[in-house]
């Protein structure tokens, strides 16, 4: 299990709840039988023992199937892996002056406001969403923004991908702004048809009717 949470893997941690189901349910199977052996008139302990045995492995499924679940489901990452990378992201723009690690180029300025992030696999996807000042050039950011994802990926096992979005600090912005308002429908704003798409349809219409009209009049023929 130790090794299954560091490698962020989903079947070691299930592999190690089978193994640990198969010995306890292997104790109560041992406790019950030999206690309705032993004892007088303990016939009840079997069926309390079959009992406690399948609540055992109904649990450990349950958890699993719902881990599982929510892990297709594209469920965000738990809270241990956004301060991670939020630790990550802080040394690589401000630095460490403990371990003599210089920051980026103003990365003084930059602040960090929401990490999201989801688990695919054993892998990590995540995003970061860094304010800046309006007045920073496509270079500082490309700058910043390289700086954090190579920190990130570095130093937190599991993350494969970063992705940084900038807001102006005097915004407020956040991941929410990406979606779509409800208010926005195609029907109400249709995309407006090609015109040569709209013009071969009339020319090929009118081509198959002056096919069709040559075939009556030769049929009358």
């Amino acid at each position: 299990m130790k090794i299954a949470k560091e490698r962020k893997s989903s079947v070691l941690a299930s592999n190690a709840v089978h193994h640990r189901i198969d010995s306890l349910t292997s104790i109560v199977a041992l406790l019950t039988i030999g206690g309705a052996h032993v004892l007088t008139d303990a016939s009840w302990l079997d069926p309390v023992g079959g009992l406690i045995i399948s609540m055992m492995v109904i649990k450990a499924g349950w958890n699993n199937t719902m881990s599982a679940l929510l892990e297709l489901g594209d469920v965000t990452v738990d809270n241990e892996v956004k301060q991670s990378v939020r630790r990550s992201a802080t040394k690589a723009l401000t630095g460490d002056a403990a371990k003599g690690l210089q920051g980026v180029a103003f990365g003084d300025q930059v602040e960090i406001r929401d990490i999201q992030g989801v688990k695919s696999g054993q892998n990590y996807l995540m995003d970061i969403d860094l304010a800046v000042p309006s007045t920073f050039t496509i270079a500082q950011t490309s700058a910043i923004e390289q700086a954090v994802r190579e920190r990130a990926g570095a130093k937190v096992r599991g993350v494969r991908k970063v992705r940084v979005k900038f807001t102006p600090v005097d915004a407020s912005q956040d991941f929410g702004s990406e979606f779509i308002p409800a208010d926005v429908s195609p029907r109400s704003s249709p995309e407006p048809e090609d015109e040569h798409d709209h013009d071969h349809g009339h020319a090929h219409n009118h081509q198959t009717n002056g096919h069709s009209r040559f075939r009556d009049d030769k049929k009358n023929t």
